[in-house]
């Protein structure tokens, strides 16, 4: 049985870890979420999704892996996992990452990567690579700066302690906790819903400008809006967007993606 599957449902993408109980990050899951994201890259999605069906969503690295491992070895296998990330934050449309179980070190630096994390009750977050003489190899601890502050970044990435799901939703790096039994239902729901029928291109131009805040601070991200924005005016959901709301109210239009 495969590690990792991808299918699409329409035009959302689905990624699936399937190597339960704890998902570690070995070299067969690993390449079956690189060939994962290079699939996504090639297909016409407007939304993408990253769950787990059993067990945890992915209690890290296989640590076997590191044993041995020379500085050469580890640099080339570090330059393609933040590769697979960085492509997950460059896509021009919203993405989730579904967290269940445990979600740690390497696991964690994957769903930070994601727009959106939502999480089980029982999920448990944290960034343990302390506990090996490491840090987050996958920029873990930069991501968890950028959605909770240096300090707090600082505290979980110094500690290598594990948070509940409540934890992180009060401190911003997670969106929205959900009962176990229903996460992957309402997850799924949403995310279809917005690969369906979301204006894509101004998700995306806002994802851009956002993501530019964090990494370049105001000034440039308003220079952002002022491009972005104008080219939505050149779009088909923005004219149906505003037709539909002069004639039938708000929440009625139903956008393409161009």
């Amino acid at each position: 049985m495969e590690k990792v599957t991808y299918e699409h449902s329409g035009e959302l993408g689905i990624i699936t870890f399937a190597d339960k109980p704890l998902n570690l990050l070995g070299a067969e899951l690993g390449q079956g979420f690189f060939k994962a994201i290079d699939q996504a890259k090639q297909d016409s999605l407007r939304g993408l999704i990253l769950k787990v069906d059993e067990g945890h969503f992915s209690a890290g690295a296989d640590i076997n892996r590191f044993l041995g491992m020379t500085p050469d070895k580890a640099r080339e296998g570090f330059r393609d996992f933040q590769a697979a990330l960085h492509a997950i934050e460059a896509f021009p449309f919203p993405t989730m990452a579904v967290v269940r179980g445990l979600c740690l070190g390497g696991g964690l630096e994957i769903a930070l990567a994601f727009d959106l994390i939502w999480a089980a009750e029982n999920a448990s977050f944290g960034q343990v690579e302390v506990i090996i003489g490491a840090l987050p190899f996958g920029g873990g601890g930069q991501r968890l700066a950028a959605r909770a502050g240096a300090n707090r970044a600082k505290e979980l990435v110094f500690s290598g302690r594990i948070f509940p799901a409540k934890d992180f939703e009060r401190w911003n790096i997670i969106n929205r906790i959900l009962p176990e039994a229903e996460l992957n239902a309402k997850a799924l729901a949403f995310m279809q819903n917005l690969a369906d029928n979301g204006p894509t291109i101004a998700i995306g131009s806002a994802k851009r400008i956002i993501n530019t805040y964090v990494e370049k601070r105001l000034a440039e991200a308003d220079r952002l809006t002022l491009d972005l924005s104008a080219e939505l005016f050149g779009t088909e959901d923005l004219q149906t967007g505003a037709k539909s709301l002069l004639a039938n109210g708000p929440g009625k239009a139903k956008f393409i993606g161009k």
